[in-house]
């Protein structure tokens, strides 16, 4: 079957590495009716269709050396047969490619005839599906692209395509992929420091007054690792602060002038003060130490009289009077401390006393109680009536003497224990329980003492 298809023809055909294209379409791109059309002027290969291929100017299509290579040169289309009186044709072959162009050939009917000798057998070109698959191949790598990670662990990819030839009327995609991955800058990044979170500012640093304070950050968050750049700017910060006015101790002023001697005769003093105003004590400051006086002795031209003045009186003498009588006792004094002297007054004043007196010597004296001994323990571990504590005290302070009387009153006292809890479990009747137990201990003090007297008497 012959195309009628419009054929495109080029001017060249090459062969370089196997590979076929043609390059230089007639002007204008004229289509030719055949390709025998084309071939017979200045074209060297045709195809039905430009279809380029990678590079410049270069498209697939097919060599006319393949019309020259037939033993006739038919036409497209074939010319009419001239009847020769031979036999007629029979039927084409079919054509020996199953896609593209190739050869057919036809053989006269007869039996006798040699098929091979060139009246009795014709060829010529065939067209069976012009546009054949083919298979598509790789082209070359590509350049790696740009790693995706400066550092740390990144990947990088070259792609081909699959171009060299492209698959085309159903021709096979190329085998394998067509993008390569590979790790690449995989060596640390480096990491900057980072300042972490300021701490709280520290106690002002002083107690009282102007001070300061102070907070920190540490270059961790995160540090600088792998050749990485230290945290700008100080680790820390200071602040003024200021708690309550801090105590102001007191300080002297100058000393002021020395006053005149204090006396006009024999040794006297002179003085100087000074204030504690240089500061004044404020907000609880100490006093000034020291004395805000100082004296120092001075000298007149002259003694001074020197007034007479008496000595203690000395202790009363023995009394004048009978035993256990009333009479007098004296005690006397002398103008000698100091005596009078540079015209100095002289005491005034008697130099003896008289007092009257009682010569209580061998007198007989009644006996005085000393203080009471300490409480005694309780006699029980709660209070009831037989809750009892005793103290005593002794005739002894003095004693009787010379035939005196006794000391007045009891030598022994009882209570019921204090401090101690009651004994009755049933706690609303303790009042009464209780003023019962007054009136039974007061009965039982009154019979404790008089036994107490009693027992005296027997001793």
């Amino acid at each position: 079957i012959v195309s009628t298809a419009q054929f495109t023809c080029f001017r060249k055909y090459r062969e370089r590495k196997g590979k076929e294209f043609c390059k230089g379409p007639l002007k204008n791109r004229k289509k030719f009716n055949s390709p025998e059309t084309c071939c017979a002027k200045k074209g060297k290969g045709f195809a039905v269709s430009m279809v380029k291929l990678g590079g410049k100017n270069k498209f697939q299509c097919m060599s006319c050396s393949v019309l020259k290579k037939t033993t006739l040169a038919p036409t497209f289309p074939p010319t009419p047969e001239v009847t020769t009186g031979l036999p007629e044709w029979g039927r084409w072959n079919p054509c020996t490619v199953t896609c593209g162009y190739g050869w057919r050939n036809r053989y006269r009917l007869c039996d006798d005839c040699d098929k091979n000798h060139f009246n009795y057998v014709q060829s010529q070109p065939c067209l069976v599906n012009f546009y054949c698959p083919m298979d598509g191949n790789w082209g070359n790598w590509m350049g790696w692209s740009k790693c995706s990670a400066d550092c740390g662990g990144g990947t990088r990819t070259r792609v081909r395509r699959c171009n060299y030839p492209p698959p085309t009327h159903g021709g096979k995609n190329c085998p394998g992929p067509g993008v390569k991955e590979e790790p690449c800058n995989e060596e640390p990044c480096k990491v900057d420091g980072h300042w972490g979170s300021w701490s709280q500012f520290t106690l002002c640093s002083a107690t009282c007054g102007s001070g300061t304070m102070v907070r920190t950050r540490t270059c961790d968050n995160p540090p600088a690792q792998f050749g990485g750049k230290q945290c700008n700017g100080p680790p820390y910060e200071e602040k003024r602060c200021k708690n309550k006015n801090c105590p102001l101790h007191g300080g002297w002023s100058m000393w002021g002038p020395w006053s005149e001697c204090s006396v006009t005769c024999d040794t006297g003093v002179v003085t100087r003060t000074r204030t504690c105003d240089s500061p004044r004590p404020l907000f609880g400051g100490r006093e000034c130490e020291g004395s805000a006086t100082d004296t120092r002795d001075c000298t007149a031209n002259k003694q001074c009289p020197v007034h007479g003045g008496w000595t203690s009186w000395t202790l009363q003498g023995r009394c004048n009077a009978p035993r256990c009588e009333t009479g007098t006792s004296i005690r006397s004094r002398s103008c000698t401390n100091p005596r009078p002297r540079n015209g100095g007054r002289p005491c005034v004043g008697r130099s003896y006393s008289r007092e009257t007196c009682v010569n209580d010597e061998n007198c007989p004296k009644s006996g005085e109680w000393c203080n009471w001994n300490e409480w005694s323990q309780c006699t029980a571990t709660c209070t009831g009536l037989n809750s009892m504590q005793v103290r005593q005290r002794s005739c002894q302070c003095p004693g009787p003497q010379a035939g005196g009387s006794e000391c007045d009153g009891s030598k022994y006292e009882a209570r019921e224990c204090v401090n101690v809890q009651p004994c009755n479990p049933y706690g609303a009747f303790v009042g009464q329980r209780g003023r019962k137990d007054e009136d039974s201990y007061s009965t039982s003090v009154n019979t404790t003492e008089d036994a107490g007297k009693n027992d005296e008497v027997r001793t």
